[in-house]
């Protein structure tokens, strides 16, 4: 009997006990000065760790229970959207409070030119790529402000094992987006927060495509160091060092007179078949170049026609007319290491870059939207030299604006290097195995003369 008479009055006590107020997320607006990027809002995955995050901090700072079953996000494509929007409460329960989310990203730029940070602060968002808002408004049931704090992160990108081409307008993968947005609430509704600025190192993110991310899994990058005109580099297990030299030019043909010792009869037949050497110029471009370490100089020769009448206003557009055929070459010393010829603007409709999903360039299953529609983009080649070095087919393919290129060797991809003028990092596939060959075809395909 005494152990009835236990248990009710437990249960009245229990009864008789306050419950926990509870909390209802009445909006979270987003606004990116990039566009992309707050399409992550959009992911499941991204929606129910910000529920969770969010139900932990509110119970374990105001002893809040979570209301919301989905988090009403709302995402603007401009910013004349966000004005005029005032804050609407969906409930007049005098036990119910409300919390009011606002996550923008600005441009640091921008941003600095319209704010009034501290100096500490401004030096940090001055480095950073991008600045992300999280800004929290909670009220409780009678509609007073309890906590209203903004808070900044200063997002900047780190190195890591990841390859591929760079967005120029997302600086976060969907996996770090949610760390930094797990941050700014945790600080934006700690009511003890004195941090208005957080320095977050990010790592790098890049644009998805169905050709070089497969690639990385089977080797790992190697950074390049460029000090001035020279490259150092690791290389199978071997530290190497290459060098750009001048920039010359040798005269081929004069008005009909051979002048350069090294023109081939093909080289003489297209200069020919140009139907002006009574009036054009041919000249060879020359790039000279060296491997350090194996006390190896080199000369690249881009055989050229310049029109005296062109109306070209750059030394791109002048230098730009490359005669056909394999009549370009690398010379070490007086001996031919590699001919090779140089086509523009060939499509390859088997290779796109998906400019509406990112990756962390390592892992397909980082892959994320980041629109609603679908842009696939159809790699064109910048330029396509294609021909034999020391007696080896090879093509070297350069895209993207010339920020990228893959070097096959009998058809076979053995590298792929990221860097517009000078390479930056690369990875090596399996099929390499000539360590001198590799250095070669980089010098080849990083002359100056190509840019």
């Amino acid at each position: 009997m005494k152990r009835l008479i236990y248990i009710c009055l437990l249960l009245l006590a229990g009864f008789q006990a306050p419950g926990q107020n509870k909390v209802i997320v009445e909006s979270i607006r987003s606004f990116s000065m990039f566009g992309p990027t707050m399409y992550y809002l959009e992911d499941t995955s991204v929606r129910s760790s910000i529920s969770a995050k969010l139900s932990a901090i509110l119970n374990k700072n105001y002893n809040l229970s979570f209301y919301n079953t989905s988090l009403p996000v709302e995402i603007y494509s401009n910013s004349d959207a966000l004005k005029n929007n005032t804050a609407k409460f969906s409930s007049s329960d005098t036990s119910t409070w409300h919390l009011f989310v606002e996550i923008y990203e600005y441009d640091p730029i921008s941003f600095l030119s319209g704010s009034a940070i501290e100096t500490s602060d401004t030096a940090i968002i001055a480095s950073a790529s991008t600045v992300i808002q999280i800004s929290c408004i909670l009220t409780n049931g009678l509609q007073q402000i309890i906590n209203n704090q903004s808070v900044y992160a200063a997002v900047s990108n780190t190195e890591t094992a990841g390859f591929g081409i760079h967005p120029k307008n997302i600086f976060l993968t969907k996996k770090s987006f949610a760390s930094v947005v797990h941050v700014g609430l945790q600080m934006a509704l700690d009511p003890n927060n004195e941090t208005l600025v957080a320095d977050i190192k990010a790592p790098a993110v890049f644009y998805s495509d169905n050709f070089m991310m497969g690639q990385i899994k089977n080797t790992s990058k190697i950074l390049v160091q460029t000090i001035k005109d020279s490259w150092s580099f690791s290389l199978m297990e071997n530290a190497e060092v290459l060098r750009m030299g001048e920039q010359l030019f040798d005269e081929i043909w004069i008005k009909r007179k051979l002048v350069d010792s090294s023109a081939s009869e093909l080289l003489i037949k297209k200069i020919k078949e140009t139907g002006n050497t009574a009036s054009s110029d041919f000249i060879f471009l020359r790039q000279e170049c060296r491997d350090v370490y194996q006390d190896k100089n080199y000369s690249i020769k881009i055989a050229t026609e310049i029109d005296p009448y062109s109306e070209a206003t750059s030394k791109k557009e002048i230098f730009s007319d490359f005669l056909p055929g394999q009549v370009h070459m690398m010379l070490q010393g007086k001996d031919t290491a590699a001919i090779f010829a140089i086509n523009k603007m060939i499509g390859d409709p088997y290779k796109q870059v998906y400019l509406d999903k990112t990756t962390n360039g390592i892992d397909s299953s980082s892959t994320a939207k980041v629109s609603k529609k679908d842009y696939p983009f159809q790699i064109t080649y910048d330029y396509q030299l294609s021909g034999k070095i020391r007696g080896v087919y090879f093509t070297i393919n350069s895209f993207w604006n010339h920020e990228m290129k893959e070097i096959y060797l009998n058809n076979r991809l053995i590298a792929i290097v990221k860097g517009k003028i000078d390479p930056e990092n690369f990875i090596i596939t399996k099929d390499l195995t000539d360590s001198i060959m590799m250095k070669e075809l980089l010098l080849i395909a990083y002359n100056k003369f190509l840019l």
